[in-house]
Parts: C-alpha cells; structure tokens; sequence
C-alpha cells in the first residue's frame, strides 16, 4: 500500500483524501492508517485541508514564523537557509504551523517562499487580553503571543459571556480567512490585574504553552504502569538493586517531581557517592507522541505558584517521581572519590530502588544546625558521611576557582486568596550545597564516561568570557572603587574570575550592593548552552560537563539517559550518524526552549513583584542603583525588587554615556552600585513595571 501511495502522489504531487482513497479502493480509517506510516520520512504529508501531498525539492516541509508586520520567515526541515515569506504568500498559516511551500526566485534573483498548504496547526488555543477598542465601543481580544497582535481577531460566540475590559480569556482557534482570525472564547480565566491569573498568560506569551494534547495524555497512561518484576529487563536490574542502601531524595517542601537521591558510604579512606536518578527513558521512548511533546516543551517551567511540566503528571509526579518506599526504576551514577576530591572511578548502571525518606532542605538544615532530627538513626549517619563529602567537595571547587555568584533569587510568596503577600530570597542553605556538589559531581562524571568512548553525546558546554570584557569589567570595578587582585596576563581563567568575587566580597558589605556588582559579572561571561562537542564549563571549571540528574524536567537529561545505555551500558555502537544528527537538532531546540522558560520566569517574577509593591505606594526606602540608562536609574531594594526612577522625573538630567553616569541638574552624580532613597511612585501589574522617584520629590 505504501508504494502505490508513493507511486500515485509521485505522478499527481497532489490529491484529495477522498479522492485517494477511491482511487486506491479503501476505506478513509484504512488510508489514515497507512498514511501514518510517512510520518517519520515525511514523503507524503496530510494537510489540515485534507490533501494529500508529495514532498521533494519543489514541494518542501518547514516550520514558520510570522512577525507583527504580517511577513514571515519558514526554517526547512532540510536545509540551513530560512525563506522570507511575503504577507500575501501566507496562504492562511499562522506563526509555528507546519506548512509545505515552494521557492520562488524574482526577477531579480532572491528567492522567496509561498505557502501552499498548511500541514499541522501548532496554535490551536491561545490567551489574551480583553480590552477596549479606541472609541471605547467594542470590546477586542489582544493574545499575548505578539506575533498575533496584528491579526484582526472576531470572537465568534461572545454573545454567550458577560465580556468586560481586562479580562484575560483561552480561545480556540477555529480559521483564518483574508486576514481575519475566528475564534471562540473557551474560558475565562481571571484578573488582569492580578499576577498569579497573568501567570497563563505570560506562559503563552513566551511559547510556554501549558497542558498537553489528549493523545499524548493517553500515551502517558498507557505507559505509566506498575513495575513488572517479572521482565527479563526488570529481572536484570533486581541483580543491581539499592534496597541496601540507605538512599534518600532531599528536595524542597513543596516538590512533587522528584527525580534524583543520593547516599553516600565510606570505604576505606574513600567515599562512594551513589546519584539515583529516575530512569524517566524507560517510560518516554524515542519518536512517539509523549517523546515529541517533551522535546517541544523541552523543560518544566516553574512560574510562581503553577508549574508546567515537561511530562504529564502521571509520570512526573507519579511513576517516575522517586517517593519513598516506593519501587522506582533508575539510573545510577556510583562515584568513588577521595579525599581530595578526585573522582578515582565512576560506574554507570540501570537499577531499581526504595527511597528510605523524603528529606526536606529545611529538616536537613535545621539537623546541621542543631544535631537534632526526626529522621533514623541510619538516615542521621549517612547525612553525616555525606556533609565530609560536601566540604570535600567545597574544598576543591575554591581550589579550582569555580566561580560561585551567590546571588539572591527572588521568591514570591503567596497566601490562600492567591495574593502575593511577600517577596523573599530563596534559601540556600548547606543541604542546598550538599545537593548542588553532588549533582554536579554525577553530571562531571557521567560526561567523562561518555567523552572516554569517543561517541556522540551532548555536553553543557559554558565558553570563556572574551579577554575584552573582563578587561573592561574590571576597568567598570575600579570606577566603583573596588580594586581587585586579578592577575589575566597568562589567559583569562575561573580562578582569576573567582578572586575578583572574593575582592568584591571583601570590599562590600551591604549585601544588596554585593549582588548587584556580583550580577556585572555575569553581563560579561558567555552564556551556558547544549552543544554536541565538548568544550568544557568555565563557570564550573571543569574540562567536561553535562546533564543527568534531572530528567523529570529537563529533556537534555533524558537524552542523555538513553545514550548513556546505548554506548555505556549496552555497548550499541549502531546508527552513530543518526544519533550525531538528532542531537544537533535537539540541541537548537531545548537551547531556545531554556531561554523561553527563563524569560517566562523572569516576567512572572516582575508581576509578582508589581502586584506586592502596589500595597507600597508612596512609602519611601533605601536601596542600591543596579542599572544607569539613558532613559533612567534602575534601582534595586534588599528584597530584590527593582523599580525604574525615569528620566522624565528629573528634570534638567543629563545621561552621560561614556561614563554610564545620570548627571542631574543639582549636580548630583548616579552611578551603579550608590545607595540611593526612593519612594514607589506606582507599580502596574499588567505592564510589570514599578515607578519609582527621588524620595525628596513630590
């Protein structure tokens, strides 16, 4: 059947369901199956205008991407080069449909594309905002995701709701006809002007697209069963299991998605970390929906309250999730390390294991601090035995110069009405260290396995910072008069980047101004990022690097997970070039996807902030510039909220922009890392901006 497919869409390029599915003498459920089988090759696509299309060279498959001026560019499935896609080309797609198009070259020689159909439509729901039209006489829905805005959007069947400016809404997406966006409101969904409501809406608004669709609900279910120990591969890891040990998940109170637990042994003058992780490969298997989902998620975003998770939630806080006393499937990273800090050898291997408790940071804490726990005996002894391996650890990072910013991140706090009542630094306490050295052990070592059989694998690479930048960090640090003992004359290295935090530490002692010199740094380092060639961590000072303790919600993990049984465990030397070149094409999308998670965060953190401020308004305080502007003073309170002191509030100021100083007209001097006293203005929670002024001025 599949040939006959081939050999009639070869002759016609292009033909209608029904029509196919006469010609071939079946049944539509019989040709949906069969065509089906393309899927994979991507030789003949089904649009959503059920035709059946042949693609080649004149007829191709790309992903597009339309901006708010209504032209677009298509990224090829094959090729490097992207195609403009002029407004009239669209053909009715919207941002991220799949489309097939043919090349068009002009006359005068550049080529373009034309969309001839669209194949799969990504948007099918989206979420806005509900405001009013400028003569005020009609409500308009304005989506978040900016690439819409410009479409004109009717609201099908608003008839039905009591619609009112600053509303957000979820909308259905029913078609796009000359221009026109038709949509049905689905749900209406809160407050703009409440943070914890715009949290969704943010989520969309940077590709974070929340829920998961029901067939891929449905493969999770179906995957998501107890363990059968009667399997031969099952059987297998009964031979390696942990129940021995006294292996324990510490995470925080309110984690649900547990995904790595640790014990630590001694032997001899040695230590033997062990580093479970839960082995989320064996449940989410390559090429299926659940896989597809979670590479296009390609992690779990974390926005204040709410948490979109890379996998539904059978898996990441069922199956997978490492709760005690529970049988859970893993993979396991045993490290023997001495008593410098050197890994002496590393064994990776498939296993089955029981938590023997769910620690918390807090409890773990509180037993460094006091001696005194609830947890047992065997527990209390092994957290013992893992905190000299911590400060083993911490040793040899001073020692090696990883570069460690403590800088504060912002929490926000929440009561029961979903207000936001406080903002806080997250803690990060010893059991926080003792947990950040281990992961960061097992990831070190597990890379050095991979890197050591010369296969294709993903790295954590995190570049060195360019000579010029460190150069004029250090210029920017003396103009706030911390001078600093960084010696770059034989190459610029972790250490030498870590001596200056030391200088910066002990020159400064108000610790919000610390954190905002701290952040300068940061400014000037390159950023981490997933790569299939290794080049190191610099931040980490470590020659290799990856990720593979957190599955759950990173998919760089699970990749890496896989690899690891196929070339480490299983001895699978196969496919190598297919591997080689799905990593690549992995690596691009998880690297855009992190970055959309952090922005996401980012803003939420923003709003949060806005929503707690409001309560402020007119209330003056103290706090240290973290940024000078041509358009104004960033200011930064020692709760991490940042207001904005505009231009347009000083009257007569003066940016001067080779010196990154605010010269104002009673010959005042700001400049980043001053105190500075202020007093909040307004702060708007749907523009996720805090106003700040002088704290003299009226």
């Amino acid at each position: 059947m599949k040939n006959k497919i081939l050999n009639i869409l070869k002759a016609k390029k292009s033909i209608s369901f029904i029509e196919l599915a006469d010609e071939l003498k079946i049944n539509n459920e019989s040709l949906a199956k069969s065509l089906k089988e393309f899927e994979e090759t991507n030789e003949v696509v089904l649009s959503i205008n059920s035709i059946v299309y042949f693609v080649d060279e004149k007829q191709q498959l790309g992903t597009i991407r339309i901006n708010s001026k209504k032209f677009g560019f298509i990224k090829p499935f094959v090729g490097e080069d992207d195609f403009f896609i002029p407004g009239i080309a669209l053909n009715g797609c919207l941002s991220y449909d799949t489309v097939l198009f043919s090349i068009i070259t002009e006359d005068d020689g550049r080529t373009r594309g034309n969309v001839i159909d669209v194949i799969k439509r990504e948007i099918k729901f989206m979420v806005g905002t509900l405001e009013e039209s400028r003569d005020k006489k009609f409500i308009d829905f304005v989506p978040s995701d900016k690439a819409l805005i410009n479409y004109r959007i009717v609201l099908v069947n608003k008839s039905k709701f009591k619609l009112k400016a600053d509303l957000i809404v979820r909308v259905k997406v029913s078609n796009v006809k000359e221009g026109k966006l038709f949509v049905y409101i689905e749900e209406i969904i809160g407050d703009a002007n409440k943070a914890v409501d715009r949290i969704i809406s943010v989520a969309y608004e940077n590709d974070c697209k929340p829920g998961f669709e029901q067939n891929v609900l449905q493969e999770a279910d179906n995957v998501a069963k107890p363990i059968n120990k009667d399997l031969p591969d099952i059987k297998k890891r009964l031979e390696r299991n942990l129940y021995d040990k006294t292996i324990v998940t510490i995470d925080g109170d309110d984690s649900k998605d547990l995904d790595d637990a640790i014990c630590v042994t001694k032997v001899n003058d040695n230590y033997l970390l062990t580093v479970a992780i839960a082995d989320v490969s064996y449940y989410v298997r390559p090429r299926t929906e659940l896989d597809n989902a979670a590479l296009y998620k390609g992690n779990s975003v974390y926005l204040a309250n709410k948490v979109l998770p890379m996998l539904p939630e059978v898996l990441s806080n069922g199956v997978c999730s490492l709760n005690p006393n529970e049988d859970k499937l893993c993979m396991v990273a045993d490290i023997l390390i001495d008593k410098t800090g050197t890994h002496l050898k590393t064994d990776v291997y498939e296993s089955i294991m029981k938590s023997k408790g769910r620690l918390t940071y807090k409890k773990v804490n509180e037993f460094f601090e006091t001696r005194k726990s609830e947890y047992p005996k065997e527990v209390q002894d092994m957290l013992d035995i893992s905190f000299e391996l911590h400060e083993i650890l911490e040793k040899r990072k001073r020692q090696e110069g990883t570069i460690d910013f403590e800088i504060p991140e912002p929490k926000a706090i929440l009561n029961d009405k979903f207000e936001v009542i406080d903002i806080i630094a997250r803690e990060r306490g010893e059991s926080e260290k003792l947990i950040e050295n281990f992961m960061v052990a097992a990831n070190v070592a597990v890379a050095k396995v991979v890197l050591d059989l010369e296969k294709p694998f993903l790295y954590r690479n995190h570049g060195q910072p360019e000579e010029e930048s460190i150069i004029e960090w250090i210029s920017n640090l003396k103009m706030l008069g911390i001078n600093t003992n960084i010696n770059i004359t034989n190459g610029i290295t972790p250490k030498a980047l870590s001596q200056g935090l030391k200088d910066i530490d002990a020159a400064v002692t108000d610790q919000t101004r610390k954190t905002v010199i701290n952040i300068t740094l940061l400014h000037h380092m390159q950023k981490a990022a997933y790569e299939p060639e290794n080049i190191g961590h610099f931040g980490l000072a470590v020659p290799y690097y990856t990720h593979f303790t957190s599955p759950i919600r990173r998919y760089s993990d699970l990749m890496v997970h896989r690899y690891l049984k196929k070339f480490a465990i299983q001895k699978d030397n196969t496919n190598l070039e297919a591997v080689e070149n799905f990593i690549e094409r992995a690596c691009k999308i998880i690297n855009e996807t992190e970055k959309k998670a952090i922005n996401a965060e980012r803003e939420v953190n923003k709003m949060c902030m806005a929503e707690y401020m409001q309560k402020y308004i007119g209330q003056e305080y103290e706090g240290i510039i973290s940024a000078v502007l041509k358009f104004g003073i960033f200011v930064q309170l020692p709760n991490s909220v940042e207001g904005l002191i505009h231009i347009s509030s000083m009257p007569g100021a003066v940016y001067d922009e080779k010196g990154g100083v605010m010269l104002t007209s009673d010959k005042k001097m700001w400049k980043l890392g001053e105190k500075i006293k202020i007093k909040v203005k307004d702060a708007d929670v749907k523009k996720r901006m805090i106003d700040f002024t002088f704290a003299n001025t009226k």
